[in-house]
C-alpha cells in the first residue's frame, strides 16, 4: 500500500512538472513579443569553441533595445580597443582597432515565439555587407529581467561552434498603455 501511494505521489508530481512546464511554453505571440520591449544589457557572450573550450567574446560591453513597433539595434565594443593618439586622426592601425572592436547593427524582427527563435532583418550595419541579411537568435527567458540569444550556427565562424549572448533588462516590461 506504501509502494503504491508513494507511486501514485510521484506521478501525481510529475504531472504537475508537465503541465506547468505546457504552461511556460503556451505564452501567445504578443507576450513573447512584450517581454523582448526594452533596453537590454550585455551580461555576457559566451562562445564555445571546435576543441571544447570556452572563452568571451571581446566586445563584452553592449546594449540591445526592442521597440514594441518591431524594430531592434544593437550596439557592442571591445572596452579594451587602444585610445587613439590624436582624435582627430587615428592611425590606419588604430582606425582598425576602433572598426573591428565595434558591432552595431539595426533591423526589422521577426518573432517566432512557438519554435522560440526571433529574426533580425538587418537595414543598418557597421559593415555593408551584412546590410539586407537575416539574423537568427535562439531565445530563452530566464525570467522577467534576463534573455539569452543564440546565435543560430549557420552564421558562426570556426573554430565557433556555439555563441550565446545573455542581456539583462535595464527597467523592461513597462505598465500596460490604456
Amino acid at each position: 500500500m506504501v509502494k503504491k501511494m508513494k507511486k501514485m505521489v510521484a506521478l501525481s508530481m510529475l504531472l504537475a512538472v508537465g503541465l506547468l512546464n505546457s504552461m511556460s511554453y503556451a505564452q501567445s505571440q504578443d507576450d513573447i513579443a512584450k517581454q523582448f520591449v526594452g533596453m537590454w544589457r550585455l551580461v555576457s557572450w559566451t562562445e564555445r569553441l571546435a576543441d571544447g573550450t570556452t572563452r568571451q567574446n571581446p566586445r563584452s560591453v553592449g546594449y540591445i533595445i526592442y521597440t514594441d513597433t518591431g524594430h531592434m539595434c544593437s550596439v557592442s565594443m571591445n572596452p579594451n580597443r587602444p585610445r587613439w593618439q590624436s582624435e582627430a586622426t587615428p592611425t590606419p592601425e588604430e582606425a582598425l582597432s576602433g572598426i573591428t572592436g565595434l558591432g552595431a547593427y539595426c533591423a526589422t524582427v521577426e518573432i517566432h515565439a512557438k519554435e522560440g527563435f526571433v529574426i533580425h532583418h538587418v537595414e543598418i550595419e557597421r559593415s555593408p555587407n551584412f546590410v539586407g541579411r537575416d539574423r537568427k537568435r535562439w531565445f530563452t527567458f530566464r525570467g522577467p529581467n534576463r534573455v539569452s540569444l543564440r546565435i543560430d550556427t549557420p552564421e558562426l565562424t570556426s573554430p565557433v561552434v556555439e555563441s550565446i549572448l545573455t542581456w539583462s533588462g535595464l527597467g523592461n516590461n513597462p505598465p500596460e498603455k490604456t
